[in-house]
């Protein structure tokens, strides 16, 4: 789901939707979102965490926590045509493990346990 759909749910939720969207710029992806933040031609952006974290020169206003938050998730399964179903479970096993676990923490992202 892209985040900008994530961050509607969100703000609806809050009962905040329909005093932002008039001033809502929508953009391509995240990173556009970011780059238009960091170039000053907007003066606020809903990212993700893992991307806010590339800013140079914007900064961490407000982390969306707590129930309202979205739950984000990139789930993963093997094709059923794949031409290496056995390479494709391993890779999948792989990103359940504790190895892929600690990847990822060191680039922002918390796993589910």
């Amino acid at each position: 789901m892209p985040a900008g759909v994530y961050a509607r749910d969100w703000l609806t939720r809050l009962g905040l939707w329909e005093e932002v969207a008039p001033k809502v710029v929508p953009l391509e992806n995240v990173r556009a979102a970011l780059a238009a933040v960091e170039s000053g031609n907007v003066d606020a952006a809903i990212v993700y965490a893992t991307d806010a974290a590339l800013a140079h020169r914007s900064r961490i206003a407000f982390r969306v926590t707590g129930e309202a938050a979205p739950r984000i998730r990139y789930p993963v399964a093997v094709i059923a045509g794949s031409a290496s179903p056995a390479a494709a479970s391993r890779f999948a096993d792989f990103l359940a493990s504790p190895a892929a676990t600690r990847i990822f923490e060191r680039w922002g992202f918390r796993p589910e346990r």
